[in-house]
């Protein structure tokens, strides 16, 4: 063949596109400028639309081998329909809680940016900003499009990885076998360690609550094949100077380890660039990048002294495993093709951020600081990233030794295929070691059926119908939702319509939890659960937070214009649930 067999790479990017450029130019026109969201939304479809009639319009965009097609096809089958089995929860809607409050704060400050605060949570608003657009485009309620967001990190994922192996294969061999055989293995490998350690990770990240972290990864996988993927060193500083800006917009946490990297990438790209005239340029720009990675840094330094609600995992033992990956990708590295750099790029990108943000993980303990809320977040990026890099690594190594021939294959070749394949399973155990306390809650959305002790619902779906019914049908306002579940309460409010003022320094609706002050009135109607468990809830709550909530409730519950209803709730042993609520 004169070129590579093509599958659906070219049109598997063009998808990416579609679903995350309108969203990113809206959330950073609006962060930045204050322009209302359709402004960047509407930049981004017409960028969508002249890149989308360029490339059909290239010939070599087309697939042209079937079994490539076909094989890619299974794999985003196969990989989303795992995803969905393990993540989905239908008996709680998709989406969990394991008791943090953040996601009622994600939901207020979705409306605060949209409405009138575009600088709200420092610009770390993609998530809210694409979430937003999915409502207004769709008619989804607030629940419904963060289960879409969340389920469009897996999505994201899928696609850049078969559409990057097939990238990455083209630039290698000419032989369909070979990439078929790649793709093969990337289905194997994905199926096999997704489910022990990303989808895992997205479960808990997602269960309490974490949402603009958990998409962070998005821009920074899509950064990693940007960079790798180009042959010019031109378009890979470009790449990376745009791709930094959309994860700084995104979430700031390892924004530094990002800047840190691309610095030294770009400073590395300045020796490939030909021409004395404009490498001065390309060396400024690397510079810029690890003085911004300083200031990042900088800007860090107060929230060692934050606390939050975050499980404590294994991070000793995660570090531990982080290290040894990147000892092992450097080997491997070195050992890649000199005659096409591309397998090296990939790891090169992996092993920056990744190295660097082990070494920023080393330092803070050896400063002696407390492990808290952001220190027990800040590996999780590095961790989705090796684990994609080491997917695409196996894949190139299998695809490889069909390209040479199994038989022809030297010893050699077939050592590193085996040394990588066991090196992918070692870190896929040691990670789901350290991070073994995520297990028992995640086994209960695997299981998906009551009882399920570890998780609780973060909305009550069939309540919140029943109180729109309510409020629908008597012409009222809504007065406020009270639970026993703080996670509940705290979305299920801004759900309903009821934004706090200032969400940052209330922490969302945690005065309502504590106090039970519902607003009452002229026109208002209020809500609260009244099922047999939820009362043993209210004590509870009251008990531990020196809380007058259960007297509260036991005071509307007792007004002689209480109405109570019963509503489905396959989320819990008996499937029903008890709403009640007042109007005046």
């Amino acid at each position: 063949m004169d070129e590579s067999p093509k599958g659906l790479g070219t049109l598997l990017f063009l998808v990416l596109l579609w679903l995350l450029l309108p969203g990113a130019l809206a959330n950073l026109f609006r962060a930045v400028l204050g322009l209302p969201l359709w402004v960047g939304a509407v930049a981004g479809t017409a960028g969508g639309v002249g890149v989308t009639w360029k490339v059909l319009a290239w010939r070599r965009a087309w697939p042209t081998y079937g079994p490539l097609v076909l094989i890619q096809v299974l794999y985003l089958i196969t990989t989303l329909g795992l995803t969905w089995r393990i993540l989905g929860i239908p008996a709680m809607g998709g989406l969990v809680s394991v008791g943090g409050g953040d996601a009622g704060n994600h939901a207020a400050l979705q409306m605060d940016f949209v409405t009138h605060k575009p600088n709200t949570y420092e610009g770390f608003t993609f998530f809210h900003a694409l979430t937003y657009g999915l409502r207004w485009l769709f008619g989804l309620d607030t629940f419904t499009s963060f289960l879409a967001g969340f389920f469009l990190v897996p999505v994201s994922m899928a696609l850049a990885l078969a559409g990057g192996l097939e990238f990455v294969a083209g630039r290698l061999w000419r032989s369909g076998r070979a990439m078929v055989a790649a793709q093969a293995t990337l289905w194997v490998a994905t199926v096999t360690a997704w489910p022990f350690l990303l989808l895992r990770l997205l479960h808990y990240h997602q269960s309490d609550g974490f949402y603009a972290h958990l998409f962070g990864t998005v821009p920074l996988v899509l950064a990693w094949l940007a960079y790798a993927l180009p042959r010019s060193p031109w378009v890979r500083c470009a790449a990376l100077a745009v791709f930094v800006v959309f994860y700084r917009y995104t979430y700031g946490l390892n924004l530094g380890d990002l800047l840190a990297a691309g610095g030294l990438l770009v400073l590395l790209e300045a020796t490939r660039v030909s021409g004395s005239k404009y490498r001065g340029g390309v060396w400024l720009l690397g510079l810029v990048f690890l003085a911004a990675a300083t200031y990042a840094y900088w800007r860090l330094m107060p929230l060692k002294d934050i606390s939050g609600g975050v499980n404590p995992y294994s991070y000793a033992r995660a570090l531990r495993v982080q290290c040894w990956t990147v000892v092992g990708l450097l080997a491997v590295r070195f050992l890649s093709s000199r005659e096409e750099p591309v397998e090296r790029r990939l790891i090169d990108f992996a092993l920056l951020f990744a190295g660097v943000n082990a070494l920023v993980q080393q330092a803070y303990l050896g400063a002696g600081w407390r492990v808290d809320y952001y220190f027990l977040k800040y590996g999780f990026h590095a961790v989705v990233l090796l684990l994609c890099v080491g997917l695409l690594v196996i894949s190139i190594r299998v695809g490889g030794l069909f390209q040479t021939g199994l038989a022809r294959a030297g010893r050699w070749e077939w050592a590193l295929a085996v040394l990588v394949a066991m090196g992918l399973f070692e870190v896929t155990r040691g990670w789901g070691r350290a991070f073994k306390i995520y297990v028992p809650s995640y086994w209960d959305r695997v299981r998906a059926e009551p009882p399920l002790p570890y998780l609780d619902a973060l909305e009550d779906r069939g309540a919140v119908a029943l109180a729109r019914e309510v409020l629908r049908e008597k012409g009222k306002s809504f007065g406020g939702y009270l639970s026993p579940s703080w996670p509940r309460m705290n979305f299920t409010n801004v759900e309903l319509g009821w934004v706090p003022e200032d969400w940052s320094r209330t922490n969302g609706h945690w005065p309502l939890c504590v106090s039970g002050q519902v607003r009452q009135g002229p026109g208002l109607c209020v809500f609260w659960e009244a099922s047999a468990s939820d009362w043993e809830g209210y004590q509870r709550f009251s008990r531990e937070n020196d809380s007058p909530l259960a007297d509260v409730v036991r005071g509307l519950q007792a007004r002689p214009d209480t109405v109570c209803r019963d509503h489905a709730a396959p989320w819990v042993a008996s499937g029903s649930r008890t709403l009640c609520y007042r109007c005046d």
